[in-house]
């Protein structure tokens, strides 16, 4: 018989200059009550669950859910707090998913790594959510930031129409 074991590393990155630089929050989703590292970071345990977006009609996985149990008012407190400052300043959310050894449940193979701009956060009496979207979304990212000029990329169309 065999069975399979994995654990989402998340940790929140925030602006700094024109790149982003690591926050002092990073969690895991698998050892209770304990910590586990990776890549040299601490991660502490925190019980939330990740929504992937994978059931939407289009397919095009780009929005994401966090979602943490609201237990205690301290706790539901704290994470609000981070929640408000994440979507405040913009920071986006690193997700690791890796796969781990079944028998010492030690980090085996990285599945994937995800980035996901924090867009919002809601609450109700059970669960707080922290809305995530692609970082790429121009819409709501009100991108870009930057505009293609002729300096930068040289010759740009002056029509919508393509000839061959």
């Amino acid at each position: 018989m065999s069975g399979y074991a994995f654990c989402n590393y998340v940790k929140f990155l925030e602006p700094s200059g024109s790149a982003y630089a690591e926050t002092a929050y990073y969690f895991q989703n698998f050892t209770v009550n304990g910590t586990r590292v990776r890549g040299g970071d601490t991660y502490i345990f925190a019980p939330f669950v990740l929504a992937t977006g994978g059931g939407e009609k289009s397919g095009d996985r780009s929005s994401n859910v966090l979602g943490i149990g609201a237990s205690t008012q301290a706790g539901s407190t704290i994470i609000l707090n981070l929640f408000k400052q994440a979507v405040e300043q913009r920071w986006l959310l690193q997700v690791e998913t890796v796969s781990l050894n079944i028998s010492t449940f030690a980090d085996d193979l990285l599945i994937s790594t995800e980035n996901w701009r924090v867009a919002s956060y809601e609450m109700d009496t059970k669960v707080i959510r922290l809305r995530l979207i692609s970082p790429l979304d121009a819409v709501k990212g009100q991108v870009p930031r930057r505009r293609l000029s002729e300096e930068l990329v040289g010759a740009l169309p002056t029509t919508g129409q393509i000839t061959t």
